[in-house]
């Protein structure tokens, strides 16, 4: 039997910290629970009383005569240890620690936290929290947490990591009808994390689509283990809090985790197949209509509206997305004019006008699910003087069912609107507030569509090709601390594993520098060749535009000076010599080592402005090939790399996929190297050359990637 079905599925529970007084925590869980109309056995445990509302108390989890599934903690948690003893002698496998202070309250709380820990390992004890409201179970009516009334049944699991966000969308999905099969409190997730619980939630059959609403990972590896599986089989969506540093910050004060970057979570989410929606009610719209309809195979969408504003607003929404309304066809328009006033838009939004009758709605929408241009429909109502609400929603039920592409509805008023739309719920067609609504959900449908597409071509492979040339130069560069490589050094190594770079020579003397630009050829580029100088352009140590050999010598002499003007005890090796090669786009790649989600990589517009633009995409090592595509893809520059633009012709886009997988392989082979910067990689239709690079070393051999 799995731990986690002794939690979720007890037949019998221990409540300590089960008391008389209403206002305690102890109370509410007890209350929850025996009001709830859960079937099994329950034990309250106090050491002060010896019964409560008809139940026999004990004073401790030993004195209880019969098997415990589930104990639920609510004391101090500096005497939870001590309960975590009797447990493993009473041999309890499974518990919810609901007592805040936690890692959360500071470093004596981390120390409990710790020992919990411990002792749940060596008692093979699987606990939920601490510092969490606990969960609920519709399925066997378990309402074991202190929140309020007991939810509704339902095909959804949420999971939270508020306590207080848990009570208030529990409250809120009562008056909106929403159901869950399990709601799940985290709290600090010593134990049980987001990784567990996808993982044991996402193979039940009464659970359809997975909510969760974070503020941090605590492992990252088994969230991405988890959702890799789950996701292609149910719709896993997050809406993760702490976007902003302000944000980050109070996460880590609430559960006392590491943050980690923003960009690196949205990355993940979408590397292994789940979505990520803005806030908490998207989690719902979500559901409805990914729960109700098909989910779309293009982003290529239609909207029909009676009133020309709504339809404005949609169309606008749009470009948030980054596209148009579908562009629907000569034969779809000739189609629409036979059917629809002349003075209807004869574009898409289509606007039918507002005096539109039930069956004009319908035989709109009957031929904008027959085009094939168009991949979805939101359908827009108004009420206006002539609108038959209700004839109208059963309209759209009867062109609507039974289509293989989603339809969304908007209905824009109030109480001439609720018939229609009591009608429309109870058809299960998503009903939206309002235009924006409904446009992010529809795109936000194909988004889950298109992740969980890449996931399942994303096929990983760990590879390890330690080079022996590379394995020597970086173990002397450790072994002499010598922890940031000279530019010279990292095209070794980039040249090493593929990554073309530009003839590059170190000079010792000016005569020396002369010799180089010669046999090279003008024009060539100077640069001093210093680990202490990593900003060479802020130094005034680069020359551009060398066209002689008089500009080479003089060259050479000016890189010397600001060099020891910029930095007295720099250590000199020279000034390096390269071949001066011109593309059409600046580009860059770069690789860094967070704690919490160990090597990642970045591709995007490179040169001096790319901390301006931050026109980039984040992913992890290793890559796949797929995963390098969709980097790529993910820039604003990939269209104008793609398609060129003006007198710039497209690039080879395969070979900048092959340069990140070779990045990514140098990465896995070499987890000594914790920062690589490849800025700029220039690029012209087919050639490709890394002109500057800056590689950080650390002396441990790591592990580096949360994938496998």
């Amino acid at each position: 039997m799995n731990i986690l079905d002794r939690l979720f599925n007890p037949q019998s529970i221990a409540i300590i910290g089960a008391t008389d007084k209403k206002e305690k925590v102890g109370y509410a869980i007890f209350k929850n629970i025996i009001d709830g109309g859960f079937k099994g056995k329950v034990y309250p445990v106090n050491k002060r009383l010896k019964e409560l509302e008809g139940y026999p108390v004990y004073s401790s989890v030993l004195e209880i005569p019969d098997q415990i599934d589930l104990a639920i903690i609510a004391i101090p948690i500096v005497y939870i240890p001590e309960v975590f003893d009797q447990l493993g002698e009473k041999g309890v496998k499974a518990a919810i620690v609901i007592s805040a202070g936690g890692k959360e309250a500071g470093e004596e709380g981390r120390k409990i936290e710790e020992t919990l820990k411990e002792k749940a390992k060596q008692y093979g004890i699987r606990f939920l929290g601490p510092n969490c409201l606990g969960f609920a179970n519709t399925l066997i009516d378990l309402n074991a947490n202190f929140g309020l009334d007991k939810p509704l049944k339902g095909k959804t699991a949420f999971i939270s990591q508020s306590g207080a966000l848990f009570t208030a969308i529990m409250d809120w999905a009562l008056q909106e009808k929403i159901g869950f099969s399990y709601a799940v409190s985290v709290g600090n997730m010593a134990d049980i994390d987001f990784g567990d619980l996808i993982e044991y939630l996402g193979e039940k059959e009464e659970v359809e689509t997975i909510l969760i609403y974070m503020e941090s990972l605590t492992q990252p590896e088994k969230f991405a283990k988890a959702c890799r599986t789950i996701a292609l089989k149910k719709p896993v969506i997050i809406a993760k809090s702490g976007k902003s540093e302000a944000g980050q910050k109070a996460a880590v004060s609430h559960t006392g985790a590491i943050a980690g970057k923003d960009f690196l979570y949205s990355a993940l989410f979408k590397r292994v197949g789940t979505l990520r929606v803005e806030n908490v009610l998207q989690l719902f719209d979500m559901t409805e209509a990914l729960s109700k309809e098909p989910v779309p195979e293009g982003n290529s969408f239609a909207v029909v509206t009676n009133a020309g504003g709504p339809g404005v607003m949609a169309a606008d929404e749009f470009d948030k997305w980054h596209t148009l309304p579908a562009k629907l066809s000569e034969e779809t328009i000739e189609k629409l004019n036979q059917i629809l006033p002349p003075v209807w838009s004869h574009n898409n939004p289509v606007d039918i006008i507002g005096d539109a009758p039930p069956e004009r709605y319908k035989e709109t929408l009957r031929i904008l699910f027959d085009a094939p241009e168009v991949d979805g429909i939101i359908c827009i109502l108004t009420p206006q003087f002539m609108t038959k609400p209700l004839e109208s929603a059963q309209a759209f039920y009867e062109v609507s069912k039974n289509q293989k592409k989603p339809f969304y509805t908007v209905l824009l008023g109030g109480e001439k609107l609720q018939q229609a739309k009591q009608f429309l719920e109870e058809h299960d067609i998503p009903v939206f507030e309002t235009p924006e609504e409904a446009v992010d959900s529809m795109f936000m449908a194909w988004e889950y569509k298109y992740n969980t597409k890449l996931l399942s071509k994303d096929i990983i492979t760990l590879r390890v090709d330690r080079k022996v040339e590379v394995e020597k130069l970086i173990t002397s560069k450790i072994e002499n601390n010598q922890l940031l490589l000279t530019e010279l050094d990292v095209k070794k190594i980039l040249k090493a594993y593929s990554i073309p770079v530009n003839p590059t020579f170190n000079a010792k003397t000016k005569e020396d520098a002369v010799k180089i630009a010669q046999e090279i050829g003008f024009p060539v580029v100077m640069k001093i060749n210093s680990p202490d100088i990593l900003h060479k352009s802020d130094a005034g140590c680069v020359i551009l535009d060398i066209k002689d050999s008089s500009q080479a010598e003089k060259a050479y002499e000016t890189i010397i000076q600001n060099a020891i003007t910029y930095k007295k005890d720099a250590k000199i090796e020279g000034v390096i010599v390269e071949k001066q090669v011109k593309g059409d786009f600046e580009l860059v790649i770069g690789s860094s080592y967070d704690r919490l989600f160990k090597q990642y990589i970045m591709f995007g517009m490179g040169g001096t402005f790319v901390e301006f633009f931050k026109d980039v995409w984040f992913d992890f090592v290793p890559l796949s090939e797929i995963a390098a595509k969709e980097m790529i893809s993910s820039t604003k520059i990939y269209k104008l790399l793609k398609e060129g633009f003006r007198d710039k012709k497209p690039v080879e886009i395969k070979n900048l996929v092959n340069i990140l997988m070779n990045v990514s392989n140098l990465l896995q082979s070499f987890p000594e190297i914790e920062e690589l910067d490849i800025n700029p990689l220039i690029v012209k239709e087919n050639q490709v050359w890394a002109v500057d690079g800056r590689i950080k070393l650390q002396p441990q051999i790591r592990k580096n990637t949360i994938l496998v």
